[in-house]
């Protein structure tokens, strides 16, 4: 599989739930060359999915050239809270063409995934789809830009 980028800097977050995908992911990221940041949870004891969410968005918005990574229950409090955040633009995928559009059409640059919502092997296929997508930029950069012009915290 050729990847659009490599050596990337990769923070990655979860919450309880996501605990034991995250470690998947990290183990599979490191074995594809990239750094992994891990903002947390380090274990499965009960946690807020949006405080772990929050330390990476504001991790990206000060360095755009990272990616990350978040995953919690659904992943929707973590989608919910990172995009609270300017020039964040995650995405909740649930399947590889999700995770193939989000990165063509949107310039996502958090990939956010439910634990509970998708199988092991189809979050890995979609990890492996977010990494190895490029922007496809054109008529997609208004979109991108006005989503950054929206601003947030």
């Amino acid at each position: 599989m050729m990847y659009f980028m490599e050596n990337l800097t990769i923070n990655i977050a979860s919450d309880h739930r996501g605990f034991a995908l995250k470690s998947l992911f990290i183990t599979r990221l490191k074995e594809l060359g990239h750094t992994v940041a891990d903002f947390g949870t380090n274990d499965e004891t009960s946690c807020d999915a949006g405080d772990f969410a929050q330390k990476v968005a504001l991790d990206i918005r000060a360095h755009p050239e990272h990616l990350g990574i978040l995953i919690c229950m659904s992943g929707q409090a973590m989608a919910m809270t990172a995009n609270r955040y300017s020039h964040i633009r995650a995405a909740l995928c649930l399947n590889t063409t999700m995770a193939r559009l989000a990165r063509q059409h949107n310039d996502a640059n958090i990939l956010v995934l439910g634990a509970h919502m998708t199988g092991q092997e189809v979050a890995l296929d979609c990890l492996d789809t977010f990494l190895t997508t490029p922007f496809l930029g054109g008529r997609f950069v208004p979109r991108r830009d006005k989503l950054t012009a929206m601003g947030g915290l």
